[in-house]
């Protein structure tokens, strides 16, 4: 897998450092009011910087969670909402730390709604899972489609990582159209499940393959530049692009036969060259 697209993926885990950095000075505070005897400072100080950093956990898990998930590691986002859990640690965090600090009450709900909305502006809302809906038809197991169709999925987002590590725009190009029939693809397939079996090869096989070799050029890419090494890609895309498009009118038109010769025919060139 390219270096470069991981490396942009797990670029905002970084941020997290901010929730585990600035709350510092609550520690020397834990530890003034420890010397002092101040009970009621230390429990809230120390509450304050327990609640700031478990929010900066959860923090880093999901925004991790989220990395693997852009880079098609893992079919869905996380399910349970972490980024609104730390918000709301964050918030309370604040607001322990303002009573410590000598504010009042309604001063720290002050505080702690500025806490909490900045968290949200800093690291953003949870990922909703992508709505898969395959329709229900007769001899079709539904739930077996939609993990096919999550699958596929991830490997387009894949593709679309590995693109944004290409340097060359009229790449990044052909790879947006392709992965847009990709999902449009997808979607004809939740329309119509029975359209699962007559693509399967595309699903399992193809994308699989068009997903490596993109990657291997993107990091192929970046380490040399090599216009014979450009110019095979260019003809991999335009041929991925044209075998995508006639797949799409292939469920269309319900005629697979010729298509499944085209895509082995592509994929053994997609193994072949390989692109490393």
């Amino acid at each position: 897998m390219a270096l470069m697209r991981r490396a942009r993926a797990w670029a905002p885990v970084a941020k997290t450092a901010a929730l585990f950095v600035l709350p510092a000075p609550l520690g020397l505070a834990a530890v003034a009011a420890l010397i002092t005897g101040d009970l009621n400072r230390l429990a809230l100080a120390g509450g304050a910087l327990a609640g700031i950093w478990g929010a900066g956990i959860l923090t880093l898990r999901a925004l991790a969670e989220e990395a693997r998930y852009f880079l098609g590691e893992r079919p869905d986002p996380p399910a349970i909402p972490l980024k609104l859990l730390s918000a709301g640690l964050t918030a309370l965090g604040v607001a322990l730390a303002a009573v410590a600090g000598g504010h009042a009450v309604a001063g720290a709900l002050v505080f702690a709604a500025l806490g909490g909305l900045g968290h949200v502006a800093l690291y953003g809302r949870d990922l909703r899972p992508p709505r898969i809906h395959v329709a229900v038809v007769e001899g079709v197991d539904a739930a077996e489609v939609a993990l096919q169709l999550k699958r596929a999925y991830g490997r387009l987002r894949g593709i679309d990582a590995a693109a944004q590590a290409i340097a060359t725009r009229e790449f990044r190009d052909r790879l947006a159209r392709i992965t847009g029939i990709g999902r449009s693809i997808l979607g004809a397939i939740e329309r119509d499940p029975t359209d699962a079996s007559r693509a399967r090869r595309f699903l399992h096989l193809y994308l699989d393959s068009a997903e490596r070799v993109t990657s291997e050029f993107a990091r192929t890419h970046r380490q040399v530049r090599d216009q014979g090494l450009d110019q095979n890609f260019l003809e991999l895309l335009v041929q991925m692009e044209r075998t995508f498009a006639e797949q799409r009118r292939a469920l269309v038109e319900r005629d697979l036969l010729s298509l499944d010769v085209d895509i082995e025919v592509l994929h053994a060139r997609l193994t072949r060259d390989g692109l490393g």
